[in-house]
């Protein structure tokens, strides 16, 4: 393997002033790389520490390009002796002694001691100033150390050489850009992004720095914004384009995609909405009158309480929808239309359906317990395991369509006959007496049937 190229300085504090600095080669052995650092230096190389302060016993630990600083006879003739007590805090960083092999426990210990005792020891109300890729931002240090597992809260320990240009900031070559929302959430915790600035160029610093807290939140920013980039609308765009529009006028949404957006309180009558993308939609409350929903996906939407006369809906797909309390009878002259539509597993619990077009519709495994669907065609419907418990299917049209395991109990009117011609009567579940009397006594002549 390549021998590795180091940058060799005399003293921290020629580091920080980047001057003296050394380009040597690593030799094989630790013993002959001290050699020729002390040949570069032209001084006697007692042993080599990384920036962290870590001594270099291992000659194979060392990198390319790393930065290491020379201890040198020198600079252990001004460290403290039991002869000649000095104040370790009045020492230059680069002379302060470290935990190593020719140090023990006690004097790694009492330079930290002696920098907390100091009357110039810092205080978590210091201001302190960064460099950030040639931007300074000023700041409290106990902003900094806010989140003590952070990279920074580790820079500001007693412990921890820090590099600092001319002017004292702190250096760190980050980008300013995304560096600044990160500080402004570490003073007040709220993520604030400005337009223009990438939430993922945010989102690396927080994991750079280890700013824990912010990257759920960044992390979730990220994901709706991609999201939002591949063609999704938010609520408050959709709100801008209908704000625009009269109720009256159709506007055309067709194949818009709204997945997941809260559309709940709105009024949006006459929205051409064909082909459109609207799955797990809220439209809670919201008037749906006159709208076009063919083909469109609402897969596990929610139209609880929600306006659906005259609506035409033919092929929709509404698997797993919950309708509860919807309104969709004819009273205002023209019915629903859901002819064809894909109904299975979806909740109708006690809606206004009258007149409701359901023929050949999926309804498998659906609920519509304490439903009014008077006149309502569903012939050809598949309503396999459907719950009808407590319908009102007075004239309701029920040829054809395939009523195994379909539960009628406490239906509030009989069956007449002919609403169910071609069914088989033993396939039904738990049919009430007043479902068996009126399939074997059919109602006198001349009632009214809904055809086809």
């Amino acid at each position: 393997m390549a021998a590795a190229r180091v940058t060799l300085y005399s003293s921290m504090e020629s580091y920080r002033q980047q001057r003296k600095g050394k380009v040597i080669l690593v030799r094989e052995t630790l013993s002959e790389t001290l050699v020729a650092a002390s040949e570069k230096l032209k001084e006697n190389v007692e042993e080599l520490r990384l920036l962290t302060g870590g001594v270099v016993d291992d000659i194979t630990l060392l990198r390319e390009d790393d930065i290491l600083i020379a201890v040198t006879s020198s600079t252990e003739s001004t460290r403290a002796t039991p002869s000649s007590p000095i104040i370790l805090s009045d020492l230059p960083e680069d002379q302060l002694p470290e935990l190593g092999p020719q140090t023990d426990q006690s004097h790694f210990l009492l330079k930290k001691c002696s920098r907390l005792l100091s009357p110039d020891a810092p205080s978590r109300h210091d201001w302190v100033r960064l460099n950030v890729g040639g931007k300074v931002f000023a700041t409290s240090r106990a902003t900094i150390t806010s989140d003590p597992s952070s990279m920074l809260a580790r820079m500001f320990e007693s412990d921890w050489f820090s590099a600092t240009d001319d002017s004292g900031a702190y250096l760190i070559d980050r980008s300013p850009e995304y560096f600044e929302p990160l500080l402004n959430f570490m003073r007040h915790g709220k993520l604030i992004i400005n337009e223009g600035v990438n939430p993922q160029g945010v989102l690396e610093e927080a994991k750079f720095f280890n700013v824990t807290k912010a990257i759920q939140p960044l992390e979730t920013l990220v994901k709706n914004e991609e999201f939002s980039l591949a063609g999704h609308l938010t609520r408050k765009e959709f709100l801008q384009m209908i704000i625009g529009s009269s109720s009256s006028s159709v506007l055309r949404c067709q194949g818009i995609n709204l997945e997941g957006v809260d559309l709940s309180n709105l009024d949006l009558r006459n929205i051409n909405f064909k082909c459109a993308n609207l799955r797990y939609c809220d439209f809670s409350h919201s008037d749906l009158t006159n709208c076009v929903l063919e083909r469109a996906d609402l897969s596990y939407a929610t139209l609880n309480n929600a306006v659906l006369q005259c609506v035409h809906m033919p092929r929709v797909v509404m698997e797993g929808a919950c309708l509860k309390k919807c309104i969709m009878d004819a009273s205002l002259g023209v019915s629903t239309n859901l002819e064809g539509a894909n109904l299975k597993a979806a909740t109708f619990d006690n809606s206004q359906m009258s007149c409701v077009n359901l023929r050949l519709a999926s309804l498998k495994g659906a609920c519509l317990r304490s439903c009014n669907l008077r006149y309502a065609i569903m012939a050809g419907t598949d309503m396999e395991n459907c719950d009808l418990r407590g319908c009102d299917l007075q004239h309701a049209n029920l040829r054809g369509a395939n009523l195994a395991g379909v539960n009628f109990a406490d239906i509030t009117a009989p069956l007449h006959m002919s609403q169910t011609v071609n069914v088989n009567v033993s396939q039904l579940i738990s049919p009430t007496e007043n479902l068996q009397q009126s399939l074997d006594n059919p109602l006198p002549d001349g009632s009214n049937d809904n055809n086809d």
